[in-house]
């Protein structure tokens, strides 16, 4: 299933110097009581341009902040909206480091009160004068304070690369403490802070301390645990200097407690009345990433509720539960593709982007739940969707993950994974097994190519035995794969030919005992999805579509031929093949337009239609859509034709017929059978799918087409005509080739009266102000369709008037019937038989005069029997059925069966001889003659 397309939130300014300027964008919290929540809202900071506040919700620019051109931002920004209580106002602070023109931190003030158009906005800056290195981090330390001042009930923190920390009043007017704490400087000479998280403690005990209740006591400090303000938990991770890559073993995650409150005292603050450190954590090293590129791609992230601090890099994804006494790995993801970005969007799941794929991955189970290719994001000009998607945030109650893709910021809707909403407040599961089946990554790839090292599992699906088959079926793949690239179709059949059968003659393939996984990959090769243009911008529709790559003749015939090319083959092999990306399901009738638009003279698509394979009857009522189509087309421009012979127009009528119809199109025999072999081939699906299929594809002209042919069909096969009557000759036979059974036509008919429905018959007839206008037209097409419904009453009429007499013929002949159906089951073997009648039929005289056919039927007229010849009297001696209406066995059954039980035994040879002995001739008849 596909990835929904995603939408457009907003169009980003870009950034003034587009070779090193960047956009940075962080979240927006609302304050209340001590208490951070997340907002649906983003802040977004342009070098050079301005800062802005974008809704995710209902996307709109809420609202902007300019600033100076030579400015640059060292980290994402953060944004407070509050409402105070002592006045009507709504008040939004924002907050930004810059390091041009000069290190500082910047502070926007918005306030609207009520009763009030337009915000009155100010700013303020901080300067940073004691140190040189750019600040990382920008967050906020809320107090549970009661009274809330018009300045805030808030302090910013602010912390450098060098691990120099800063706390400074909402207004920045203040700078209460800067220290470089002693557990940060016994590493500052060799590491560097990378990213820190602020995390308040109400939440820190759901999930960081839910099990180190020490560490939560030791956060608090001297506090009671209830009834005052608590403190913030700052995570610190630090990585070595100047490095490309980086050892897990060698990053430091650091605790610390920051306090709600800042103290003053004459003879100063001590270092663990700033910043108490909690703890120090090493990290565990998964296998086989003892080292990680830290590229643009290596990103950390940590999620409160469940306590994972995770990293996505260039590969994949690995979260670590920092809840446990010694860290654990609980989610690792490894792909050999290089991502641009990931994301977590749940415990068990995640999204990630790359240069020919954006999915949905279950981490646990290494399967796509979603996906969507990059090029099938439609975003607007070609210029704008340059570049690749990296991803900023995930609204979870919304079910959107927001990214970036260029300058535009986009969402994905990813509400779709859950099977089913969230009752009230608990999540939807996801990451189950039944989810993943049928999905995972390579598994199915991975037979198809086989490796050097050969693997059972790999083996078995193929049926190979041993490294010799596997290597035999190595080297068949590289000669398919080479043969399609080169579009060579007889590299193909010879390919074929010299893998499965035993000479380059399509009749030495094997019919039976063949392995759906090596057909299902010549599928995949013979089959292709291709781009096609997307005119509607809207739907989020994939954009491919199903094409024939190559026909390979005599491996098309052989697979056509043993039926494994069905439409449901083709998709499990394209599905396959295009892993790890997830097609979406392909639309009604793509596999006959793909085996049409492969050869327009319809020598395709007829030869899959006469095949065994089963197709749905929605692709098959397509197949009739076309055909209906293509013979009203053909039928007009005859007629056409016809009529310009007729008045001496052309002299050509071939040059005419090719200037209308084209050089390439299919002739009226192909239209036909395809037509036909529709028919019959629907007639095998169940009645009710076969209405509804008919209901939903045709239209009403065409099922009013369809219900005419199949009455042409009714009354070219006689069986609206007596015996003793010609029926009637249609204008081609090819319109009726090959023939259609009377349940065929009956059912089919049915099932034609019951798509078009009541309201399809009732709006034939014409409207009041069409009979006041005089409207010739409507009136001739009303009577026209009444017409047609008498008519059909009175066909149907005389076909079962015939079935009724053929069904009262049977009921005489019954018991000859019966006897001869016998004869033929208790035969030897089919040969067997017909040489015995044809032995019979030579020694007996033949009175046979001529044979004659009939309305269809072939009648054999005999002569009288000559004196002296048996059945001269009318009676042929001994010709008679015996009287116990059963023919003679030769043997005795091996078989018996109890008349109480109905059990089925075997006898024993004991029994066997005994039947055997007491067995009695066959009746015998001897006339009298006086």
């Amino acid at each position: 299933m596909d990835l929904q397309t995603p939408s457009v939130l907003a169009q980003l300014p870009r950034p003034l110097h587009a070779a090193t300027g960047q956009t940075r964008i962080g979240e927006v919290n609302s304050l209340a009581e001590g208490k951070k929540r997340k907002r649906y809202e983003l802040a977004v900071a342009v070098d050079g341009e301005a800062v802005n506040i974008y809704n995710v919700q209902t996307p709109k620019l809420v609202t902007s902040y300019a600033v100076s051109p030579q400015s640059t931002f060292s980290c994402r920004p953060c944004s407070v909206r509050r409402k105070l209580r002592t006045k009507s106002i709504v008040k939004r602070q924002t907050y930004a480091a810059v390091t041009k023109p000069e290190h500082q931190i910047k502070c926007f003030v918005e306030e609207i009160s009520t009763g009030s158009s337009a915000p009155t906005i100010s700013s303020s800056g901080a300067s940073i004068t004691d140190s040189k290195s750019p600040v990382n981090f920008v967050g906020i330390v809320p107090s549970n304070t009661v009274y809330e001042s018009e300045n805030g009930s808030f302090d910013i923190l602010a912390v450098q690369n060098d691990g120099r920390i800063r706390r400074l009043s909402s207004d920045l007017t203040t700078q209460y403490w800067s220290i470089q704490h002693s557990e940060i400087a016994k590493t500052a000479s060799t590491h560097v802070v990378q990213t820190c998280f602020l995390i308040d403690l109400e939440d820190a005990k759901k999930g960081l301390f839910k099990r180190r209740q020490d560490l939560a006591s030791l956060a608090l400090g001297d506090l009671p645990s209830t009834g005052t303000d608590e403190p913030s938990i700052l995570l610190l991770v630090s990585h070595p200097k100047d490095t490309k890559t980086v050892s897990l073993e060698s990053v430091h995650i650091q605790l610390f407690s920051v306090p709600a409150k800042t103290t003053t005292s004459p003879g100063g603050i001590e270092e663990s009345q700033r910043l108490r450190h909690l703890q120090t954590i090493p990290l565990p090293v998964p296998a086989g990433l003892e080292k990680v590129n830290t590229n643009n791609s290596f990103q950390w992230n940590f999620h409160s509720g469940t306590a994972g601090l995770h990293f996505s890099f260039e590969n994949g994804f690995v979260n670590f539960d920092l809840s446990q006494y010694s860290p654990a790995v609980s989610a690792q993801f490894v792909l050999a593709d290089q991502f641009t970005s990931v994301m977590r969007i749940s415990p068990q799941c995640v999204i990630g982007s790359s240069d020919s794929l954006i999915a949905i991955y279950d981490t646990q189970f290494k399967s796509v739940q979603r996906s969507i290719a990059p090029k099938d994001i439609a975003l607007g000009p070609v210029s704008s969707t340059n570049g690749p998607t990296v991803f900023i945030s995930y609204f979870a109650k919304l079910g959107l993950a927001v990214g970036m893709k260029a300058n535009t910021l986009i969402a994905f809707d990813v509400t779709s994974l859950h099977s089913q909403p969230a009752p009230s407040l608990k999540r939807s599961r996801d990451g189950l097994l039944i989810d993943a089946i049928g999905r995972g990554i390579g598994s199915s790839a991975s037979q198809w190519d086989m490796s050097k090292k050969h693997r059972s599992d790999d083996m078995a699906p193929l049926h190979l035995k041993n490294a010799e088959e596997a290597e035999t079926w190595q080297k068949f793949t590289m000669a398919i794969d080479h043969a399609s690239r080169s579009q060579k179709s007889n590299l193909f059949d010879m390919a074929v030919l010299s893998y499965f059968g035993a000479s380059e003659s399509s009749k030495d393939l094997p019919h039976s005992h063949i392995s759906p996984e090596s057909t299902l990959f010549l599928l995949s090769r013979i089959f292709t999805m291709k781009d096609a243009a997307v005119t509607d911008k809207v739907s989020a529709s994939s954009s491919s579509q199903l094409r024939v790559a190559l026909w390979p003749a005599k491996t098309c015939e052989w697979l056509i031929r043993i039926g494994h090319l069905s439409p449901d083959n083709v998709e499990i092999a394209l599905r396959r093949a295009c892993k790890p990306r997830i097609l979406q399901s392909f639309p009604t009738g793509s596999f006959i337009q793909a085996l049409i638009d492969s050869d327009t003279s319809l020598n395709h698509v007829n030869a899959v239609l006469e095949g065994p394979a089963v197709i749905a009857s929605d692709e098959l009522a397509f197949a009739l859509k076309f055909f209906l189509g293509q013979a009203r087309m053909h039928s007009g421009v005859l007629e056409e034709t016809a009529r310009l012979i007729t008045d001496g127009e052309i002299a050509t009528p071939t040059q005419e017929l090719t200037r209308h119809l084209g050089g390439g199109v299919a002739s009226l025999k192909h239209i036909f059978t395809g037509l036909n072999l529709s028919l019959q081939k629907i007639h095998a699906q169940p009645l009710p799918s076969v209405v509804k299929s008919l209901r939903s594809l045709l239209s009403r002209p065409e099922l009013i087409s369809m219900v005419h042919h199949l009455r042409l069909s009714l009354a070219t096969g006689g069986h609206t005509s007596r015996f003793t009557e010609n029926p009637p000759t249609p204008i081609t036979l090819d319109q009726i080739t090959p023939s259609l059974s009377l349940d065929v036509i009956v059912d089919l008919i049915t099932a034609a009266v019951d798509a078009i429905g009541p309201s399809g018959w009732i709006s034939a007839l014409p409207t009041d102000n069409e009979l006041e206008n005089g409207s010739d037209a409507a009136v001739d097409s009303a009577s026209r369709e009444m017409e047609l419904i008498a008519d059909m009453k009175s066909e149907v009429s005389a076909a079962l008037a015939g079935v009724e007499e053929a069904t009262y013929l049977k009921g005489i002949l019954r018991e000859y019937l019966r006897f001869a159906h016998q004869v033929v089951d208790s035969s030897s073997t089919t040969a067997d038989a017909v040489a015995k009648i044809e032995e019979s039929a030579a020694s007996a005289p033949s009175h046979l005069v001529r044979c004659e056919k009939l309305n269809g039927a072939d009648l054999m007229v005999f002569a009288r029997p000559e004196e002296g010849e048996e059945g001269v009297d009318g009676d042929a001696s001994g010709k008679i059925l015996p009287l116990s209406l059963k023919p003679p066995s030769l043997d005795v059954s091996r078989k018996k069966v109890l008349n109480s039980t109905g059990e089925v035994k075997t006898r024993t040879s004991r029994e066997v001889g005994y039947l055997r002995r007491k067995a009695a001739g066959k009746y015998s008849f001897e006339r009298l003659v006086v």
